[in-house]
């Protein structure tokens, strides 16, 4: 959808007498939707209002219940009233992208996370995405404390050690772990995983244009750095490959397999200099 259509759409919500609400995250995560043979501009236009809507009853719950912390009346509406389920075993996009999360439902722990960050920047709620190999939830900061949300236990407050145990991080530590995420940084997880899907579906042009999105707004992402260079590879771009291969290995030089891959291309690369 053109970036035009959407500002016309909030500012004929604002002409409603709607509150004025923040939509930058959640206008980001549709444009991404809507790449190629993605979000057509009815369902962009709908997403946005759906959105808003939400937004919207969960303000109402907030100033009825003003005792309770956002963050939990955000989850309770989610998966109880609203009805969100959760999705553990299906990678396809639909889980991940917001409209159709919104549209289905449904959601992978990118989806339900990214929904939370977009409804939360929505009620001016301080609120981040963070990640661990494998897994993306949310962050809150309320009356003085950070709390994370876990979207696939319907948004149980879980400590930090939890998620140390049950997504450990090789080698300890890593830069892009653990950590609140900035906005560009959230949306580079939705391109990781767009290009994954689209490597799954050998369509390795759209992969290397997902991978390249992801590492420019997440230049932190070790995987995405090696898979762009596993697309590359794959595309007979060998220098290519290697020098996204190093690239993934001087942000986490811990990342299993990326030495590897290196050691093999730079073999296959020194043969064909012979």
């Amino acid at each position: 959808m053109k970036r035009r259509a959407l500002l016309l759409l909030l500012a004929g919500s604002a002409c409603r007498g709607a509150p004025a609400r923040e939509l930058l995250l959640g206008r980001a995560l549709v444009s991404i939707a809507g790449g190629p043979g993605g979000t057509d501009e009815a369902q962009a236009s709908w997403s946005l209002s759906e959105l808003l809507r939400l937004a919207d009853e969960a303000q109402r719950e907030l100033l009825r219940t003003p005792q309770r912390s956002s963050a939990a009346v955000l989850s309770e509406l989610m998966f109880e009233r609203w009805g969100f389920m959760r999705e553990v075993t299906d990678s396809n996009l639909d889980f991940v992208f917001l409209p159709s999360v919104l549209g289905r439902r449904r959601g992978s722990c990118v989806g339900l996370g990214t929904l939370f960050l977009a409804l939360a920047e929505a009620l001016g709620t301080p609120a981040w995405g963070v990640i661990m190999p494998g897994h993306f939830y949310v962050r809150v900061r309320e009356r003085g404390q950070a709390r994370n949300v876990e979207l696939l236990r319907t948004g149980e407050v879980m400590p930090d050690a939890w998620y140390g145990q049950r997504f450990p991080v090789p080698g300890g530590a890593a830069p892009e772990y653990a950590r609140p995420l900035s906005p560009a940084e959230v949306q580079g997880v939705v391109e990781y995983n767009l290009g994954n899907e689209r490597r799954r579906q050998l369509r390795l042009t759209e992969a290397r244009a997902a991978f390249t999105r992801a590492v420019q707004g997440f230049p932190q992402l070790s995987e995405a750095h090696a898979s762009l260079g596993a697309v590359e590879q794959l595309l007979g771009n060998l220098e290519a490959a290697a020098v996204n291969y190093r690239r993934a290995r001087d942000v986490n030089p811990h990342l299993p397999g990326v030495d590897q891959n290196l050691a093999l291309l730079t073999a296959e690369l020194s043969l064909g200099r012979r």
